[in-house]
Order: C-alpha cells, then structure tokens, then sequence
C-alpha cells in the first residue's frame, strides 16, 4: 500500500504542468508542447521526456522513474492504446478536481 500511495505522490507531483496547473482555458497549449510528433498523442518517450524535464527541475530524479512513468500512463490511458489522448488526460484532471466521496457513518 505504501508503494501505491508513493507512486501515485510521485505522479501527482511530476505531471503538474499536464494534471492539475493547465488551466482549462489553455485550449491545449500545454499538452501540444508535449506532444513532440502532433499526432494528438501523447507515447512513452513524450511521457518520459516531459517527467524527465519536471524531475531536473524539481530535483527529484525518482519522479521520472520508469514505474512513476508507467503508472501515469497505465492510469491515463483508459482506451488501453498505449498513449494519452486529450480527452483522457481531460477525465483524469476531471477526476483529480472532483471532491472525493464522503466517508461512511461510523455509527
């Protein structure tokens, strides 16, 4: 279990720019600069580029792992195509945004 929460923190820290800063307004701006081929996509190795970029920047080398990386794609793509389109990084940040569900009544 502690392994899944470092992942997922670890996630969540080194994809800001694309998860959670990228104003909605942006029109896909950030998610173009990533995408290296335009081909609407984002693969592996613009994933793996992008994390490697934030983790020199933030200094934490461990953020672009190759398990942070595959659990952010394997989290994002939900069509199971082997990349992250728009509309999936769309539902993720949408999920991240929602208010998680209420907590049982203990009583």
């Amino acid at each position: 279990m502690k392994t899944v929460i470092l992942i997922a923190a670890s996630v969540g820290l080194a994809l800001p720019m694309l998860a959670a800063a990228q104003p909605p307004q942006d029109g896909g701006r950030m998610f173009a600069m990533v995408d290296a081929n335009s081909d609407g996509k984002l693969d592996k190795a613009e994933v793996t580029k992008m994390m490697e970029r934030r983790a020199e920047r933030s200094g934490d080398a461990s953020a672009a792992s190759t398990e942070n990386i595959d659990a952010f794609i394997k989290r994002a793509d939900t069509n199971g195509d082997g990349a992250i389109d728009k509309a999936e990084l769309d539902a993720m940040r949408k999920a991240r945004a929602e208010p998680p569900p209420p907590e049982p009544d203990p009583s």
